[in-house]
């Protein structure tokens, strides 16, 4: 059996189309899970107090900065993708800055730690539009989407204790 050497994006997409759908639905339902455990802690944040709060907000700073890692690592992947251009380079150079507001998040208190993990979320959404060409049609979409609800979570826990 032949196994091609070096895909590319084009052809590591399916090439069926029964198989588009049931990525986007699998991809959404396991968005929407990833989302839980920033809406749970942003609540315990609101509704605690003493160490089960400061637990809460550290849980929260460590889980945004593993999620926007992970936004940043797909950059990475789509930009080795795309091979040796000066574009690449831009975005592997981009794909490295939120594990870099990760680890800096984890680092300082609340609400600093916070608002990083928001920035963090914020630009890999614009990162996710201005490449979009090099994603699925509806990836942006739900990319949006799930930013929203994260961000709200976490501004929601920033500012009860302001």
């Amino acid at each position: 059996m032949n196994h091609p050497v070096h895909e590319t994006a084009e052809t590591m997409r399916p090439s069926l189309p029964h198989d588009e759908p049931a990525c986007q639905r699998n991809a959404a339902w396991l968005g929407y899970a990833g989302l839980l455990p920033f809406v749970a802690l942003a609540a315990l944040v609101l509704l605690s107090a003493g160490d089960i709060q400061v637990q809460a907000r550290t849980a929260l700073i460590a889980y945004g900065a593993v999620i926007i890692s992970f936004l940043g690592a797909w950059h990475w992947y789509a930009a080795i993708e795309l091979g040796g251009s000066s574009a690449t380079l831009a975005r592997m150079s981009f794909a490295v800055s939120p594990a870099l507001l990760g680890w800096l998040a984890i680092l300082l208190s609340h609400p600093y730690g916070m608002a990083l993990v928001i920035t963090g979320l914020l630009m890999t959404c614009v990162a996710d539009g201005r490449w979009r060409a090099t994603s699925r049609p509806w990836y942006r979409q739900l990319r949006q989407r799930r930013t929203l609800i994260a961000t709200a979570s976490m501004t929601a826990a920033v500012f009860s204790q302001l």
